[in-house]
């Protein structure tokens, strides 16, 4: 694993979403097939299926284990709203898809249980329940697999010189984009339907405790919160860590 983050937080998150498959082959969407027409084989498959659909035994989840970790490090100290956006740091970002007719669908064909990736039903649950979604510009399998859960797609820069953190909306069209301390403010018109995707590159980001996570907030321009998401910080010279590890390796 070529992965050096700074903190135990970024260390956890981080390697779950580097251990995902990495090849496009391993994202087809393409269900499995049955293939069989033996009766207990039929079963047995039918209950594999049962098994990404829901948890093993019912009970009640509040989060998804990796909100639930990603709570433990809720920044130590939070503005309110409308002074982040009032007297925060206003950054610049990069519309990379703008979509305003776009429309959420119900359900998405790569959902089905067939398909073995995307059918866990909590995670459904958790994914129409937002209307943000921030991830990193690090592990391409974990890209996909957003695209995936989310049903949308936009351009994967992989941006070696500096790392970009993502942030993909629902519903919201962008206005401004501020920060301070470990928050990050998107204030938007909250509308009927659409998706924006917008790049920031972490080099824009000073947080004031990096080994906290990052609290990404959806806001209305005058301080209403929509939604929020929270991340760990990942410095900006992560890419030239991992050419560097690289270099070394070969070296050896």
């Amino acid at each position: 694993m070529l992965l050096h983050p700074r903190s135990k937080l970024a260390t956890v998150v981080l390697l779950v979403l580097l251990s995902l498959p990495s090849t496009h082959a391993a994202m087809a969407l393409s269900p499995q097939p049955e293939g069989t027409t033996d009766p207990k084989e039929t079963i047995d498959r039918l209950e594999e299926r049962l098994g990404r659909l829901e948890p093993a035994q019912p009970h009640d989840i509040e989060r998804l284990q990796s909100q639930e970790e990603l709570a433990k490090h809720y920044p130590s100290q939070v503005a309110p709203l409308e002074q982040v956006i009032r007297s925060g740091t206003k950054i610049p970002y990069q519309l990379i898809r703008e979509d305003p007719d776009y429309e959420r669908p119900v359900y998405l064909k790569q959902w089905h249980s067939s398909y073995g990736r995307w059918s866990f039903v909590p995670m459904r649950v958790h994914y129409a329940l937002h209307r943000l979604f921030p991830t990193y510009d690090i592990g391409l399998s974990h890209l996909y697999q957003l695209e995936g859960d989310l049903g949308v797609s936009f351009p994967i820069f992989q941006n070696e010189a500096s790392l970009d953190l993502y942030l993909i909306l629902f519903q919201t069209s962008v206005v401004d984009v501020h920060t301070k301390g470990n928050q990050v403010v998107v204030t938007g018109k909250p509308q009927r339907n659409g998706v924006h995707v917008l790049t920031i590159k972490t080099a824009a980001l000073q947080p004031s405790n990096k080994d906290d996570a990052l609290l990404i907030q959806l806001a209305t321009p005058a301080g209403d919160e929509l939604d929020y998401s929270l991340i760990p910080y990942v410095p900006p010279d992560f890419w030239a860590k991992q050419q560097k590890k690289l270099q070394e390796q070969r070296g050896n």
